[in-house]
């Protein structure tokens, strides 16, 4: 297989102890964890290009990395779990290698596209994500469980009938198993303040709230101005947006009753994209995080 991609490790460096926190190509699952949680650097090898990853996406919301040292690593893990036990974890973490595997180029494409301000590739790359985590994400958050008729049980539940596909599945098993959560109960803030051109904000922003199905939590608008500028949205209600949105921009039919996005509209799908792509990995990050803890917990037991 041909490689493209490898890490640097600005932590934990040669002669420092846990050694298993440091930056390993076959242990997928610490490059994925490392990736979202904004302390690694990667290199292009082919372009010969080194990005700095800091922003910390399994953080709610995310923040920014402005300077980094091993006890980055341990954020939103319990206060109890130290990093001599993120290093044993680590050391035998070997659990559901072949998914983070497959995700953890998807995720490096997505965070770099982003950082080049390429937003609708950021937003492809992101789409893929949660494609490829839908049904996969449920099965591993299910079998931690040692009785298999808890687990059947939990797993029909997510299934409302038969013909229902896997984003569907994941909606329901996302609802039920983090409904109590504090950023499942939050709400996210879609602020088109970060496209600099004023006529794009107020076209995007309408292009936005006529494709959410149900009305946005809260949208206000900011003194002085005449247009609303930022949307907020439930943490589901995020996931039912991105997939009205790649449906309706990724699909040309027409005489049939979607209303799909059409180029004209959009004009520079590289800003219609830019407002939500940090969200996205954010979004995606805190699923991945709360599996991660799983496996972590499963692995000291």
């Amino acid at each position: 297989m041909i490689r493209r991609y490898t890490y640097q490790d600005p932590i934990f460096k040669v002669s420092t102890k846990n050694q298993n926190l440091r930056i390993e190509s076959n242990n997928t699952i610490l490059n994925v964890f490392r990736l979202i949680s904004g302390t690694i650097n990667c290199i292009d090898i082919y372009k010969n290009e080194i990005y700095k990853f800091r922003e910390n996406y399994s953080n709610f919301p995310f923040t920014t990395n402005e300077s980094i040292n091993q006890s980055v690593v341990l954020n939103n893990f319990p206060d109890e779990v130290k990093l001599k036990d993120l290093n044993q974890y680590f050391k035998r973490s070997r659990f559901n290698s072949k998914f983070y595997g497959s995700i953890e180029q998807e995720i490096i494409k997505c965070l770099i596209a982003n950082r080049n301000n390429n937003h609708l590739e950021a937003f492809f790359y992101l789409y893929r994500i949660i494609e490829g985590i839908s049904y996969s994400i449920p099965l591993i958050y299910v079998s931690k469980h040692k009785n298999y008729d808890k687990t059947y049980k939990q797993l029909q539940s997510f299934f409302s009938n038969e013909q229902d596909g896997e984003l569907a599945f994941f909606k329901r098993f996302l609802t039920e198993t983090f409904k109590n959560e504090d950023f499942f109960k939050s709400t996210i803030d879609i602020d088109f303040n970060v496209l600099d051109q004023a006529d794009l904000r107020e076209a995007y922003y309408k292009i936005y709230l006529d494709k959410i199905t149900s009305k946005p939590m809260n949208s206000k608008g900011l003194k002085g101005q005449t247009l609303n500028q930022e949307i907020k949205l439930s943490y589901i209600g995020f996931y039912d947006f991105i997939i009205i949105l790649r449906n309706r921009f990724f699909h040309f039919t027409k005489g049939t009753w979607q209303d799909n996005l059409s180029t004209t509209e959009i004009l520079f799908p590289d800003y219609f994209f830019k407002p939500i792509v940090n969200h996205g990995l954010n979004w995606l990050s805190l699923i991945i995080f709360e599996i991660i803890k799983v496996d972590f917990e499963k692995g000291i037991k």
